[in-house]
């Protein structure tokens, strides 16, 4: 084809040739480049996962030899030039390009990454850590090389950690152009993300194994405060263990690097030219003294005398802040073990801890592990610190929280039944289309079937037509004047508006006249008979009366025939003839007869077949009448039919067409169903996450209320003093979905309350004031010299106002420290309880010697308290509080702990507000409860202290005397006296008199001193103290030596030798120092051996 659309002849007409800027052309040279778009190891993770473990799995990337295979070899594809190296090959992809690489990071990092986080937020801090070494394992100690061999994920394992300066450095100076590159490509998605910390973590992946290692040490840290908040030796010791793996991983603290040089201030406008995508620009170092850090170089050019200056180095002008975050685990795990090698509680308050933790009670654990639940978790939860507030606020709290529980155990329930109706609907819905669209064909069918039955109909009415003019024609109608009947159209429109009128040609129905002869009953036997045929049998019955006749007479003729005949010849007038009569004329006659009535009954015959004729005819003219009339009728109900047959072919179409429009409904509704972004909202998967985030909200609030339910059992057990009585099991998460778990706490925790109101009976309320001075007057002289001391009430003290109670527990502690203090001034001290004890049963021991004592350390009459608490007072009769009044939920501090004490006593001795030598004494004020132990226990009570007494080891048994403030004229006198004899002593003498013991004491008629011992303030020297004066006999007098004692500070300290003075009367002291300030004499009374 020559010529174009217009006419154009392309093959005739001539062009001047095109002539193209080759300068512009270059030459391009075309690669290809391919990538895997397929996942080629999900067989292998699967069979991993299936035929071994979720460690199996997880080593997959790490595996060696490791999973990869090359798919572009020469035996296959067979790559030419043209295909870029390197070929791709077939691995566990995490470039930041690959099809399937999101698969794996999530596989193998952001999956475990998920899982231990989660777990270390519950508290599940050792399989936290399992799944933290599935990407970072510090206690690897394989002979791989480090610290390769610590990661888990590929990646990671080929990643150079690369500080933030360094890559910010490259973005201005463009060394490494592949660093640049990507570091621009990350700088860029960060400026479109600015809010997605993984855009960034693509480009740099240490930014993910930064996040790994802090949160492994998030979870070290954690998992150690936990078990050092338990406050037990092996706890500590195991808490030890990890803030040293914390420690270890983190390595020595970053130093903080002074500045290189002088920092000269410059202005946007100066840094605007050098700027880099990150908006930071590179500058030189600047000495402050250049000319001191090299020698001045030989001039060789006009910027040469400058290199000294400029040649020190380039540095970024804005610097890299410090990550304050990563800093700050380092302060961390320092105070950590700073307190616990320090011997400090987490919150920094000394104490000791005892030597064994308390026992295990073996029937919980039993009853743990019937419940299915981790041992480990269990003894974690056993020797928790007492709650802060009372009983009563946390079973409110706790009911509470079992409220919110059940309100969203019905919430979780209603989300798991909507959950199951969308399934259900969503099923319904695609069962309804698939039976929809099964349905489609038999639809079609049936109106394909509507169609051939109107097809059927019209051609029953063209046969009920033919048959109708068939029989109009015979009954001698023109056939030419008959029409066939046609239907017209069927109005769709007036069905729709429901007003459908139609009327169907009518054929005119031609009634067949019948006429019955009235002689019928006479000769048909009740049929009815037309005329003709009434007229037939008519004849009939005469035609064979007349051949009746005719037979008889033939019978009477042969009958005849027998007679003879009688001749008789008449001749009257000559002319005569003659008659013969006989049988022969009888005969003739008969004869004759029977003849003539033959004839008849032919006659009678032939009219009767007349009749006949004509009969049928009529007959056959009313069969045609009647065919005619039924065709003609068939015609009209064909003509109904058919328009019946329309209808059901119109309806079989609007089925048809409905039906198809019932499937496209019901995938919209399937598509509205289950399309997430288009469709309904409430959807499955709606409730599915609905589900999923109800019963996360329900595990976590259920977890809260059972932690406040075990709180609050807690401070039942210590309100009541019954450590054993529990309420709570294991077991309530147990069944379809965890459902009820919040109704069956909820039960326990009601049951707990009615309980704590059956057993919370009131008891005894009493108050102990303890003289320091009576009780340790060794400890008050340490608390006067050192500004601490230690304080044991035992439980002889509280015996002596109450013998006979048992379950002593303090309610409240004060303190009282007479001395001379300044105006304004508050004497402030810090009293801690380190240890405390509660004889929990009023039985005795019978099989020991002691009996009412304790007699070892494990004593099940014994329970013993070990936390530490403190408060601090400032002014008499202090408990440290402002108001001690009952409208605080928290436990006053000291409360429910034993009565038998051990308490630490500190002054502020560093800057001190008082003279503690004015220190007469300190009276603790302990508020206690008790209970009635009955008359065995207070006899024995009774015993053992009559026993402490005679042994002068009970309260009151050492007295201790200041010289100078009780006796204070013999102390001046004393000093007074200058030294005399060999060597030179000065006497000191005290009459001890009745006044000096406790009141009680006067029952013991035998009393002796077991001990004296002095305590001089002599400054640095020693002082010799002597019985007698140096002019006695020798022998007869005996040396004490005062020796510095560092417990009691700069005080000289000893014990009198024996003999001993009596208890009452004088005592005499010969001193060879009298320039000494002050001497206490503490005696140690007792009955006599």
């Amino acid at each position: 084809m020559t010529a174009f659309h217009n006419g154009a002849d392309l093959a005739s007409t001539a062009y001047e040739p095109l002539n193209f800027p080759t300068e512009r052309i270059r030459e391009r040279t075309l690669s290809y480049t391919f990538r895997t778009h397929f996942h080629p190891y999900v067989t292998e993770l699967t069979h991993r996962l299936v035929t071994g473990s979720i460690d199996e799995l997880q080593d997959a990337d790490t595996a060696q030899p490791p999973l990869r295979r090359t798919l572009m070899t020469d035996h296959r594809y067979e790559p030419t030039e043209l295909v870029a190296e390197p070929y791709p090959v077939a691995e566990l992809d995490f470039t930041i390009s690959g099809g399937y690489a999101v698969y794996n990071w999530e596989l193998f990092f952001h999956l475990p990454l998920t899982a231990a986080m989660h777990l270390s937020r519950n508290g599940r801090y050792e399989e936290a850590q399992r799944w933290f070494h599935y990407i970072f394992d510090p206690t690897d100690d394989s002979d791989d090389p480090a610290p390769e061999r610590f990661w888990k994920v590929q990646p990671f394992r080929t990643t150079d950690v690369e500080s933030i300066t360094e890559i910010l450095t490259n973005l201005s100076t463009g060394a490494d152009q592949q660093l640049l590159a990507d570091t621009v490509s990350a700088i860029s998605s960060w400026a479109d993300q600015p809010f997605s910390p993984h855009v960034v973590a693509r480009y740099r992946p240490t930014a993910y194994m930064l996040k790994t290692v802090m949160a492994y040490l998030d979870n070290l840290v954690a998992w150690g405060d936990s078990l050092f908040r338990q406050d037990t030796g092996e706890a500590i010791n195991e808490a030890t263990q990890l803030y040293v793996l914390a420690a270890n991983l983190l390595g020595p603290r970053p130093e903080k690097v002074p500045p290189k040089g002088l920092r000269v201030t410059q202005t946007y406008r100066s840094l605007r030219g050098d700027l880099d995508v990150f908006s930071n620009a590179v500058r030189e170092i600047e000495a402050d003294l250049p000319f001191d850090l090299a020698p001045a170089p030989t001039p060789v050019s006009d910027e040469a005398p400058l290199s000294t200056v400029t040649g020190i180095g380039s540095t970024l002008y804005f610097c890299v802040p410090r990550n304050d975050t990563l800093l700050g685990y380092w302060d961390t795990v320092a105070d950590r073990l700073f307190k616990i090698r320090n011997s400090l509680t987490i919150e920094g308050v000394f104490r000791q801890l005892p030597l064994f933790d308390p026992p295990i009670d073996p029937g919980m654990l039993a009853r743990a592990t019937a419940a299915g639940l981790n041992v480990a978790a269990v003894l974690s939860g056993l020797n928790q610190p007492l709650p802060l507030v009372r009983f009563r606020s946390l079973v409110a709290k706790a009911g509470q929280l079992c409220q919110e529980v059940r309100g969203l155990g019905a919430q979780l329930l209603s989300a798991i039944e909507k959950k199951d109706a969308e399934t259900l609907g969503v099923l319904r819905a695609r069962q309804e289309r698939q039976l929809l669209e099964l349905a489609e064909t038999v639809k079609y069918e049936a109106w394909q079937e509507a169609v051939k039955s109107r097809e059927a109909l019209e051609a029953s009415l063209s046969n009920a037509y033919q048959r109708y003019r068939h029989y109009q024609r015979l009954l001698g109608v023109n056939g030419s004047a008959l029409t066939e009947p046609e239907l017209d159209a069927l109005d769709t429109d007036a069905m729709d508006r429901a007003r459908f009128s139609s009327q169907e040609p009518a054929n005119e129905v031609a009634d067949a006249s019948v006429t019955i002869s009235p002689l019928s009953p006479l000769v048909a036997a009740g049929h009815q008979l037309t005329p003709d045929e009434a007229a037939e049998m008519l004849h009939l019955q005469s035609a064979q009366a007349k051949q009746n006749s005719a037979e008889w007479f033939d019978r009477a003729a042969t009958f005849t025939s027998l007679i003879p005949d009688f001749k008789t010849h008449i001749t009257p007038f000559g002319v005569g003839m003659a008659i013969s009569f006989g049988g022969t004329a009888l005969t003739r006659l008969s004869n004759l007869k029977a003849s003539m009535d033959r004839s008849a009954s032919g006659k009678e015959g032939y009219l009767a077949g007349q009749s006949a004729r004509i009969a049928g005819y009529d007959r056959r003219e009313q069969d045609w009448t009647l065919q005619s009339t039924i065709a003609a009728g068939e015609l009209n109900a064909t003509l109904k039919q058919l328009r019946a047959a329309q209808i059901r072919e119109d309806m079989a179409h609007r089925d048809y067409t409905n039906h198809q429009q019932a499937i496209r409904n019901a995938a919209d509704i399937e598509r509205f169903l289950t399309d997430s972004r288009t469709g309904k909202i409430t959807n499955e998967a709606f409730y599915l996450w609905l589900k999923r985030e109800t019963r996360g909200l329900y595990q976590r609030c259920f977890q809260l209320a059972y932690d406040t339910a075990r709180k609050a059992e807690r401070a039942l057990q210590h309100e009541l003093g019954d450590p054993n009585r529990t309420f709570l099991r294991y077991d309530y998460r147990g069944g379809k979905e965890e459902l009820l778990a919040g109704e069956k706490l909820y039960l326990d925790v009601t049951r707990m309350e009615l309980a704590y109101a059956d057993l919370n009976r009131r008891e005894y309320e009493l108050t102990k004031h303890v003289s320091l001075r009576q009780l340790d007057p060794r400890a008050l002289i340490e608390l006067r010299t050192t500004g601490q001391c230690t304080i044991d009430v035992g439980e002889a003290a509280f015996d002596l106002d109450a013998p006979g109670h048992y379950f002593r527990r303090l309610r409240g502690a004060a303190v009282t420290i007479p001395c001379v203090a300044g105006p304004y001034a508050s004497v402030n001290c810090t009293l801690t309880l380190l240890s405390s004890s509660v004889r929990t049963s009023p039985a005795v021991d019978s099989g020991s010697d002691a009996g009412y004592d304790r007699a070892t350390a494990d004593d099940s009459r014994f329970s013993d308290y070990f936390g530490v608490q403190s408060i601090v007072t400032s002014s008499a009769s202090d408990s440290g509080l402002f108001d001690s009044g009952g409208g605080d939920d928290r436990y006053l501090p000291f409360e429910g702990s034993g009565a038998v004490s051990q308490w630490r006593l500190e002054l502020p001795s560093d800057v001190p507000q008082f003279d503690h030598d004015t220190i007469s004494d300190v009276v603790l004020h302990l508020h206690y409860t008790a209970r009635e132990g009955g008359a065995a226990l207070r006899s024995a009570a009774v015993a053992a202290l009559q026993g402490r007494i005679a042994a002068a080891a009970a309260v009151g048994s050492t007295r201790l005397l200041s010289v100078r403030h009780e006796f204070p004229t013999e102390w001046a006198r004393f000093v007074a006296t200058a030294p005399t004899g060999l060597p030179p002593t000065a006497p000191l003498t005290l009459t001890l008199r009745e006044e000096h013991y406790p009141y009680w004491s006067r029952l013991t008629t035998d009393r002796v001193l077991h001990a004296l011992e002095l305590f001089a303030s002599a400054g640095d020297a020693d002082v010799t103290v002597y019985d007698a004066a140096a002019d006695n006999p020798p022998g007869s007098r005996h040396e004490t030596l005062l020796r510095a004692d560092p417990s009691v500070g700069d005080l000289r300290s000893g014990l009198l030798v024996e003999p001993l003075p009596p208890a009452l009367g004088p005592l005499t002291l010969y001193l060879d120092d009298s320039t000494i300030t002050d001497l206490w004499i503490a005696l140690t009374w007792g009955a006599a051996a």
